[in-house]
């Protein structure tokens, strides 16, 4: 079962029928761990289910614990398929990998990231030395064997 959902914003309209809902200003989306922050949030549900937020923004913000923090000017989060695609100087960091782009794609559950260029924007991605495969640097520290016996 899903987490519950909080979404507080200075305005906001839900409704039931079309189960969707319209909020605007200092959007905040709280789902356990995973927060978003907008200008304007879009929600869609399927018999009382979340299953669809688009937020719009300068920038949207979301983080999700220490894991994962984004931020873009368009954000579509898919609850059922657990994507999130940002568009729009798109930037993710995920344990500290950065990935930069018009576009970025993100799962949350294979942590797989597709990003793509637009125009002259090119992709970017940083990842820390700390985060490359041990073994690849030839450099002492402290988890390798000690050289003299």
């Amino acid at each position: 079962p899903q987490m519950p959902v909080s979404v507080t914003a200075d305005s906001g309209r839900f409704e039931q029928d079309a189960g969707s809902g319209l909020y605007r200003g200092n959007v905040e989306l709280i789902q356990g761990k995973r927060k978003l922050f907008a200008d304007e949030m879009r929600l869609f549900t399927r018999n009382g289910e979340l299953i669809r937020v688009e937020a719009s923004g300068t920038p949207v913000r979301m983080e999700e614990g220490e894991d994962l923090q984004a931020h873009a000017n368009n954000l579509v989060y898919d609850i059922r398929q657990r994507t999130l695609v940002l568009t729009g100087d798109a930037y993710i960091e995920h344990l500290g990998n950065t990935f930069e782009g018009a576009k970025v794609e993100y799962s949350l559950d294979s942590k797989r990231v597709d990003a793509s260029s637009e125009g002259d924007q090119r992709v970017r991605l940083v990842i820390p030395a700390e985060n490359q495969i041990p073994g690849n640097d030839k450099t002492d520290n402290a988890d390798s064997e000690p050289t003299n016996p």
